[in-house]
């Protein structure tokens, strides 16, 4: 084979090992400085109220929310009537005596965080059973974050960082699994996330948050179209809540699909119970991977058969991949700590046994590529290794109860594997072939503050800021008679911030929540700093240029009876972007706005039991990717602008939460609900009808295309059951429409005009869902709670449609020269898992993924690559 050239890995292991050190001793060193002022620290000895004057409804809300006491009382006693509030150190009756003054209520405490409002003459009777229509108030409770989905109009779920850890797989991407509605694109190729939600995907239409910082990057397939990535180490990930549908978040602009909020760890992720300072430690060992060849070695079958040394797959108790974590936190009064460093490293991993759809060598030496993929059963998949490095230092001051600003910094180096959809499917290779090692660099910066006076109902203000830069290096290759370097490498920057404050009112119509804000975005994108077209060989022209978005909002919640809640939420939105494309005379600006809505109601005539109907229309803006010339369209942006997407959708619900329901230690947790979008001027890509300028007929050009729609309806079901200690869940989620429609003689001839597989060509045909996904969890706690076991079952149905829209389209091989539709077979993965703790200090968790070593190619794939094969996942944490 003949030799290249290539832009070596960037090399930082040598220098990340000296950062690390110094990074481990200044936190260390800033959280003993920290703990040093928390031994300072006196703790309260009294309630502090801060109670204003006005209504009495309202003065009654403030004790409840401030004591933690529950008051209640008939409407009619309060009505009409003002209190002069109070203020300072007293204890909860005293502060009740001076709310009251003057009202003419007596009180009686019907328990010790309970107390029942009477009339004199009330007081004096000797019925004292409580009446219809009593109005009670207290301080809400720290909401358990697991049953808020249960609690709110809309479907939402949320994950602990037990539960990560529990399911995180092989690739990042693997902790989606199992949700309702919920898949990762493209997980096996760069470790990334691109999540797809209700079949909506890429291109900002679900932002990923982590601590309030957007930092997604599209990445090019070659012919095969572009993928949307968002890197995180799961070390680092503390709880992660995703919300389907329209969102009034004022972190929400353009989520036409949901959004995914991640908040990274802090000190209550790694102290031990009553203590102040601490270090947690991770590590882990993982099996069915093995480090990967050398750039250019064979894999899978091809026409000249099949490769040699892909099948010697690791004994089974034989790792080779690894992780490990350190952690430090300082709690106080006045100021926490958190700072920790990662690492991760997992090469190439092996396909499972048993299942069908992979490539087999006939008699005669001849390759045959299998329905599904090259790769044969049990075999290295190439390209699938990551190499991580991760930081992270945050530090939250607390000014008081009140007050807090919270800075971060993460740093993320990545040395993937990776290789072009188009390249995986490629004619011209004689088989599957690993690439160059690619690379990224991501550096976040973020500002978190918020303000929250007990005395003043009128502000709970949030303030959300970040930076971020990314230098994401793609070291694609093309392989003939030998390797050519095509390098598509990206510098990009982006910063933002986002305000909303709550104002809330206590009176005789109801409560009233009231929410405004406002954010804005800026991206910029072009080669990474000090790179250019001249001084690297191989390196093809990016995107040159930038984009800004800002927006304001209000929400309104009315609460006028216990049992009933409306919500609305409008935002205005305007978006620029500067396409300074070198392909372009001049740069050029284009500019578009609009208003998105949301309406709610949540009806709940039994306590625990919801009836919700909620209906959105949200206007996303054209991406930084769809707004630039570049790749994967041939038009320049300035003859081919494509207007912003609405969807318009409809969400009807129910959600249950019970306790106690057929034991005093049993819980229920239910939610269904029916969901329809309906998006308007979908924004994808198609070959495009266009007049030559060389005579009387067409050409059809790759450019950005409006649909006329594109539509998804179907259910969802989520449902957990406690009892004792056994706990189980069920989820599932089931399409029953999915269509996709452009206007009419725009496409080439022979591509269909409306599909439920996809438009020809479009990146739509990379995004269609299965029509089933169901799983089921079923665990246990034993050994007083210090053993927790149990197992998964997750089933991914097959693709709501086959096909790519199309009957023929000459000249068009799908994946090398058009978009290949995803393609896969319905699969079922069975998972075991279980904790033990060892003692408070140590804990140590096995898993075992994919337990009958099943081989299946992953929904929603955009390289055909199977998933991983039976993998043995074990760890240890210690917490001092």
């Amino acid at each position: 084979m003949g030799s290249a050239t290539f832009a070596p890995p960037r090399r930082r292991h040598s220098t990340a090992m000296m950062f690390a050190t110094l990074f481990k001793f200044s936190a260390i060193s800033l959280a003993l400085v920290a703990a040093q002022q928390s031994a300072l620290a006196q703790p309260a000895s009294s309630v502090r109220f801060a109670i204003p004057a006005g209504s009495l409804s309202n003065a009654l809300a403030e004790f409840g929310r401030q004591s933690g006491i529950q008051v209640s009382y008939l409407p009619d006693y309060a009505s009409g009537k003002s209190s002069a509030g109070v203020q300072g150190d007293l204890a909860p009756q005293q502060a009740l005596q001076a709310v009251l003054a003057g009202s003419g209520l007596t009180y009686s405490f019907t328990a010790s965080n309970s107390v029942t409002l009477n009339t004199a003459a009330a007081a004096s009777a000797t019925d004292d059973t409580l009446q219809l229509g009593t109005i009670t108030v207290t301080k809400p409770k720290a909401a358990d974050p697991a049953d808020v989905p249960y609690q709110t109009a809309g479907s939402l779920t949320h994950l602990s960082g037990e539960q990560i850890d529990r399911f995180r797989g092989t690739s990042v991407g693997d902790l989606f699994s199992g949700i309702p509605g919920v898949l990762n694109g493209d997980g096996r190729n760069s470790g990334a996330v691109d999540v797809n939600i209700r079949g909506m995907q890429g291109q900002g239409r679900v932002p990923v948050i982590v601590d309030g910082a957007s930092q997604e990057t599209s990445i090019y397939q070659g012919y095969n179209g572009s993928t949307s990535s968002t890197y995180i180490d799961p070390d680092f990930i503390g709880s992660l809540d995703i919300e389907r549908g329209a969102s009034s978040g004022a972190d929400a602009t353009g989520a036409t699909g949901g959004v995914v909020r991640i908040s990274t760890i802090g000190p209550k992720d790694i102290l031990l119970p009553g203590q102040t300072f601490g270090v947690r430690i991770k590590g882990g060992l993982t099996t069915n991977s093995k480090t990967a060849p050398a750039a250019g070695s064979y894999g899978g079958v091809g026409y000249s058969g099949g490769a040699e040394g892909t099948q010697n797959r690791p004994a089974f108790l034989h790792p080779h991949g690894y992780s490990g974590s350190i952690a430090v936190a300082n709690t106080s009064d006045h100021f926490d700590i958190t700072a920790a460093y990662a690492q991760r490293n997992n090469g190439n991993y092996y396909a499972g046994k048993h299942g069908h759809g992979g490539g087999t060598v006939q008699d005669d030496g001849i390759g045959i590529a299998g329905t599904l993929t090259p790769y044969r059963n049990g075999e290295q998949v190439l390209n699938t290794s990551t190499d991580n490095e991760s930081w992270l230092l945050k530090g939250n001051i607390k000014f008081s109860d009140e007050q807090h600003l919270e800075l971060g910094y993460s740093r993320y180096l990545s040395t993937y594997g990776h290789i072009l959809g188009s390249q995986s499917q490629g004619i011209i290779a004689p088989m599957q072939y690993q690439g160059v090692m690619s690379t990224i660099d991501l550096a976040t910066w973020t500002a978190r503050y918020g303000w929250h006076p007990a005395d003043n109902n009128l502000i709970d203000l949030k303030v959300d800021a970040f930076y971020n830069n990314i230098d994401n290096r793609i070291n694609s290759t093309v392989y003939t008679d030998r390797l050519y370097p095509q390098y598509f490498w990206v510098g990009s920057d982006r910063k933002g911030a986002t305000v909303a404050n709550t104002s809330r009112f206590y009176t005789d119509f109801g409560d009233f929540s009231v929410q405004y804000g406002g954010g804005f975005t800026r991206e910029n994108s072009g080669l990474p700093s000090g790179i250019s077209l001249e001084n690297t060989p191989g390196l093809l022209a990016g995107r040159d240029g930038w984009r800004k978005e800002s927006n304001g909002f209000g929400s309104l919640e009315w609460k006028p009876r216990q049992w009933l809640t409306l919500s609305g939420n409008v935002r205005y939105s305007h978006f620029d972007s500067m396409d300074k494309s070198s392909l372009l005379a001049d740069n050029y600006k284009r500019s578009d706005d609009g208003w998105s809505h949301i309406l709610s109601l949540t009806v709940e005539p039994v306590e625990g039991f919801q009836i919700y109907g909620k209906y959105g229309s949200v206007l996303r803006s054209p991406s930084l990717f769809e707004s630039l010339s570049g790749t994967s369209f041939l038009y320049p942006a300035n003859n081919n602008p494509v207007a912003p997407e609405r969807n318009k959708s409809i969400e009807f619900g129910i959600n249950d939460l019970q306790e106690g329901l057929l034991t005093s230690d049993d819980k229920l947790r239910l939610h269904a609900a029916w969901f329809s979008n309906h998006i308007s001027n979908y924004i994808t890509r198609g070959n495009l009808k266009s007049k030559s300028t060389f005579g009387d007929y067409y050409n059809y050009v790759l450019g950005r295309l409006n649909l006329n729609y594109a539509e998804m309806r179907g259910f969802e079901l989520s449902a957990e059951y406690n009892i004792g200690p056994v706990f189980s869940s069920l989820s599932w989620n089931h399409y029953t429409h999915v269509m996709f429609c452009a206007p009419s003689e725009v496409l080439a001839p022979g591509a269909a005009d409306c599909a439920a597989g996809g438009i020809y060509n479009s990146f739509s045909l990379q995004q269609v869902p299965p029509r089933d996904t169901v799983t089921l969890n079923l665990g246990a706690h034993a050994l007083d709670d210090d053993l927790t076991f149990g197992t998964r079952v997750n089933y991914v149905g097959s693709r709501y449609a086959e096909g790519m829209g199309s009957t023929s389209v000459p000249g068009q091989v799908a994946g090398s020269y058009s978009i290949a539709a995803s393609k896969w077979h319905p699969y079922t993965l069975i998972d075991l898992y279980a904790n033990y703790r060892i003692s408070p200090n140590a804990s140590v968790d096995v898993a075992l993924d994919n337990l009958t070593d099943r081989f299946y190619v992953d929904a929603l794939n955009t390289i055909p690559v199977p998933g991983p094969g039976r993998t043995l996942r074990a760890g240890v944490t210690l917490k001092f």
